[in-house]
């Protein structure tokens, strides 16, 4: 691990955040002192990453915004607008499309 900031290794654990995306290990850089938590790419978002994951799969499926904020509410409780869903797609859908693209030319050159 290394601190964005100063770029130093020397970084240890500082406890856990809780909030209602998940848990999120901190880590304290021993030099500037800055508490900070490793990146995953959903920084600031205020719904879990299978939600939003979700809903882009359900959009590469074929399915209209409305029909995928009408499925999260059904089946997961999710609350979310068709605003939201639209940016979520346009954030995170080119990268999860190149992933799935990546994956399956994976599964086909090393077959069972």
């Amino acid at each position: 691990m290394i601190c964005p900031k100063c770029k130093n290794r020397d970084v240890v654990k500082r406890g856990k955040r809780y909030n209602k995306s998940g848990i999120k290990q901190r880590y304290l850089c021993n030099k500037c002192k800055s508490i900070f938590i490793k990146k995953d790419g959903f920084e600031r978002m205020r719904y879990k990453k299978k939600d939003i994951t979700r809903a882009i799969h359900l959009h590469n499926d074929g399915l209209s915004l409305f029909q995928i904020q009408n499925h999260l509410w059904q089946h997961d409780g999710v609350k979310v607008t068709r605003r939201a869903i639209n940016q979520w797609i346009k954030k995170y859908g080119l990268f999860l499309k190149s992933n799935k693209q990546n994956f399956t030319n994976h599964k086909r050159k090393h077959p069972l």
